[in-house]
C-alpha cells in the first residue's frame, strides 16, 4: 500500500493525478482505466479541497488482482452529485442521443467505481481502478478448502453433538438465510429479464427463431449425455452384489418427494401454463415463470408504439433485480464456507467406503461430458473453448459449491454478459437451461441406475434400456435445479427396472460430493447452448469473448 499525503490546495492537483497516472501505468492497468480514473480523482480532489480543513491522505490498495484508490479528508461533507454533474459538463455534446449515453456512462461508473462515507467529520472516498476477476475466485477456493478442513477438524477433534450445535446455530443459519435470499430474488429475477429482453426485441419472428435453436441444442445435449452415461458404464462397470445387504429405509423422504414427479412428457407441457401468477414465484417454478415473462414480454413490445413506458418499467425492474443480485454475490464465500464445513461434519466417513468407488465413475462420466462441449464449441459454434472457460469459470466454481442450478443462475446471467453474450439470447437461455437441461443429471442417473441393476441382480435387456433413455430424458427436463433433484429421479428410475426404491440409500452419503460435480456440468452445458446459439445469430461480441 503506498501513501501520498497532499496540502488542501488546487495547485497540488495537476501534480498528484500526474504521479497516480504513472504510478498505474508502472502496474500495467490499461489505458482507459487510467483516463477513467484519473478524471474521476480530479474532479474528487477539486471538490474535496474546497472543503477539507486539513491535509488529504491517497492510498493505493492492491489485493488479490484489485487496484483501489482510497481518499480521505477531515472537513465538511464531500458532495458526490456534483462530482457526477461536472463529469457529465465535461462530456456534454449537442446530440440527444450520445447524452444519453454519455449519462448512462458516467452513472455506471459511479455505481460501480465509486463509493463514498462520512464517518465522524471525516470524508472516506474509495475509486476502483482496476476488479481482478481473480478476486472472487481465490476466494471462493480459500473458501472451499477453509470449509472442508474446518468441517472435518470439528467431524474428528469434537464430540458429536458439538458438531451438530456448530451446525444448527452456526453454519446452517448462515447458509440457510443466504438461499432464503437467493431463492426470494431468483425468481423476480428470471421474470424480470426475461421479460424486459423479449419486450426489447424488434422482431419476434427472430425471437422464435432464437428460443427453437436453444431447445434443439439443449435436447441434442441431453441425449448425448444420457449416451456417454451409458459409455461410462461399460467402462466401469461397478456394482457387486453384496451390497445390497447394506440397504436401509433412510431414502423415504427422499422416495415420498419423488412420488409427485410425472415421467409423462404430456404432463411436463400441460404444466408450463401456471393456474395462477403468484404460485410461480412461491416455488421458483421456472417453466412456469419463463412462460409468464413471455407473455408479458410480447404484450409489452405489442404496446411499446402506445405506451413507451412499459419498456422502461421492465428495464427498470430488471435493472433492480440485477443490483440486488450483484449484492447477494458478495457473499458466495463466506455462504461456501459454511456449506463445505456443513457437510463435512454431517458426512458418515465409515458408510462411504461402501460405495465410495460410485463418485469418481460419476466424476468421469461428466470430464467426458465436458469434453463433448469443448467439442461442441469449436465445431459447432467456432469458438475458441479456452476463451470460453477463461470466462465461465468463475461459475463452475459457484456451481461446484452450491449444487444448485437455481442457486448459480444469478451468477451464471452476469458472466454471460461479460462473455459479451447478447442480453437478448442469455436472459431466456440460461433461466430455461436452468430448469430442463440437465446433462450431468442425464450421465449420473445412467451410471446410478445401471449400478444399481447390478447390485439387485437386474439384467439390462434393449427394451429396458432404450425406456431407460426416454426416461431419463423426460426426467431431466422435469428435474428440479435444487440440491437433491438426481436422487428424487434415481428413486423413480430404480424402480421402473424392478429395483427398490430405498436402494437409494446406498450412495446418499455421497450424492453431496457428486452432487457438485452434477451442477458444474448442468450450468456449463447451459453456458455452451447459449454461447453457439448466440454465434450463430451473431448476438454475441467476439472481442469481448475472446479478450
Amino acid at each position: 500500500m503506498k501513501k501520498i499525503n497532499i496540502a488542501a490546495d488546487l495547485n497540488e492537483v495537476p501534480k498528484t493525478i500526474e504521479l497516480i497516472s504513472a504510478d498505474l501505468a508502472r502496474h500495467q492497468v490499461p489505458k482507459k482505466e487510467i483516463l477513467r480514473t484519473t478524471m474521476m480523482t480530479e474532479d474528487v480532489l477539486t471538490n474535496l479541497i474546497e472543503k477539507a480543513s486539513g491535509n488529504i491522505t491517497l492510498s493505493f490498495v492492491r489485493l488479490f488482482g484489485n487496484v483501489e484508490i482510497h481518499i480521505s479528508a477531515k472537513g465538511e461533507k464531500f458532495d458526490a452529485s456534483a462530482i457526477e454533474d461536472s463529469m457529465l459538463l465535461k462530456e456534454e455534446s449537442s446530440d440527444e442521443d450520445t447524452n444519453e449515453v454519455i449519462h448512462n456512462l458516467v452513472s455506471k461508473w459511479f455505481g460501480e467505481y465509486f463509493s463514498f462515507r462520512y464517518v465522524r467529520g471525516i470524508n472516506k472516498i474509495t475509486i476502483k481502478v482496476k476488479a481482478s476477476r481473480l478476486r472472487n475466485l481465490i476466494l471462493t477456493l480459500l473458501a472451499l478448502i477453509g470449509g472442508v478442513a474446518a468441517g472435518l477438524l470439528i467431524h474428528e477433534v469434537l464430540p458429536e453433538q458439538v458438531g451438530k450445535g456448530i451446525i444448527n446455530y452456526v453454519f446452517s443459519p448462515v447458509y440457510t438465510m443466504f438461499m432464503n435470499a437467493l431463492k426470494m430474488i431468483v425468481a423476480p429475477l428470471v421474470f424480470c429479464s426475461v421479460a424486459s429482453s423479449i419486450a426489447d426485441f424488434g422482431d419476434l419472428k427472430a425471437l422464435g427463431k432464437i428460443a427453437g435453436k436453444i431447445i434443439l441444442f439443449y435436447m441434442f445435449t441431453s441425449v448425448v449425455a444420457i449416451g456417454v452415461g451409458y459409455v461410462t458404464y461399460q467402462i466401469f462397470p461397478i456394482g457387486t452384489p453384496a451390497l445390497a445387504s447394506a440397504v436401509t429405509d433412510a431414502a423415504s423422504a427422499t422416495i415420498a418427494a419423488g412420488s409427485n414427479m410425472d415421467i409423462s412428457i404430456k404432463d411436463t407441457i400441460i404444466n408450463i401454463i401456471p393456474n395462477n401468477i403468484i404460485t410461480p414465484f412461491q416455488t421458483s417454478n421456472m417453466l412456469q415463470l419463463i412462460f409468464m415473462a413471455v407473455v408479458l414480454g410480447l404484450a409489452a413490445s405489442a404496446l411499446t408504439k402506445t405506451f413507451p413506458f412499459i419498456r422502461t418499467v421492465l428495464v427498470v425492474a430488471n435493472s433492480i433485480c440485477a443490483k440486488i443480485t450483484t449484492a447477494l454475490v458478495g457473499f458466495i464465500p463466506l455462504v461456501v464456507f459454511c456449506s463445505m464445513a456443513k457437510m463435512m461434519i454431517s458426512i458418515d466417513l465409515s458408510q462411504l467406503l461402501n460405495v465410495v468407488v460410485w463418485v469418481p465413475v460419476l466424476y468421469f462420466g461428466d470430464i467426458l461430458m465436458l469434453g463433448v462441449y469443448v467439442i461442441l464449441l469449436m465445431v459447432m459454434g467456432k469458438l475458441n473453448p479456452l476463451s470460453f472457460i477463461r470466462k465461465y469459470y468463475p461459475v463452475m466454481i459457484t456451481a461446484f459449491s452450491f449444487a444448485s442450478s437455481n442457486a448459480t443462475l444469478p451468477t451464471s446471467l452476469k458472466q454471460a454478459e461479460e462473455m459479451g453474450i447478447s442480453r437478448r439470447v442469455y436472459s431466456f437461455s440460461l433461466p430455461l437451461g436452468a430448469t430442463i437441461n440437465m446433462d450431468g443429471t442425464c450421465v449420473a442417473l445412467m451410471v446410478s441406475t445401471l449400478f444399481m441393476a447390478k447390485i439387485f441382480g437386474v439384467a439390462i435387456t434393449g427394451s429396458i434400456l432404450l425406456s431407460l433413455f426416454f426416461s431419463i430424458f423426460v426426467l431431466s427436463i422435469g428435474a428440479p435445479g435444487v440440491p437433491g433433484a438426481a436422487l428424487i429421479c434415481l428413486s423413480l428410475l430404480v424402480q421402473q427396472i424392478g429395483v427398490p426404491a430405498e436402494s437409494i440409500s446406498l450412495v446418499m452419503g455421497l450424492y453431496p460430493l457428486a452432487g457438485m460435480m452434477l451442477c458444474t456440468v448442468n450450468v456449463t452445458g447451459d453456458a455452451v447452448g447459449t454461447a453457439i446459439v448466440a454465434r450463430h445469430e451473431n448476438l454475441i461480441d467476439m472481442d469481448k469473448f475472446n479478450s
